[in-house]
């Protein structure tokens, strides 16, 4: 599966490696907070989407503990190197400012 088939249908997603699921987290809260759709994808070992050829570790750009987020065009708004002490605040900056709230 493609990063393709997970991204853009009308909704952000926000995708990030194994060491990086308070990311996740933070985007269900901020979903919820905001009131937007957000599609988070942990890739990694035992989860539901893996990187077996190592595509996204050289495609993503950030560390295993970092995140991408992805525009509902399916364009990358944002991406943070690696997890912050705070993912909720800063992923909360982010989609306002990217919102224009």
């Amino acid at each position: 599966m493609s990063t393709h088939d997970v991204v853009g249908k009308g909704r952000f997603a926000l995708l990030t490696g194994i060491s990086g699921g308070a990311w996740a987290d933070a985007a269900a809260k901020v979903a919820d907070q905001i009131g937007i759709e957000i599609a988070a994808h942990v890739i990694g070992p035992g989860r539901e989407l893996t990187d077996a050829y190592e595509d996204w570790a050289r495609a993503r750009e950030v560390a295993e503990s970092g995140c991408v987020l992805v525009r509902p065009d399916g364009h990358v708004a944002w991406r943070s190197a690696s997890l912050t002490d705070d993912p909720m605040a800063e992923l909360s900056r982010v989609l306002t400012t990217v919102l224009s709230l």
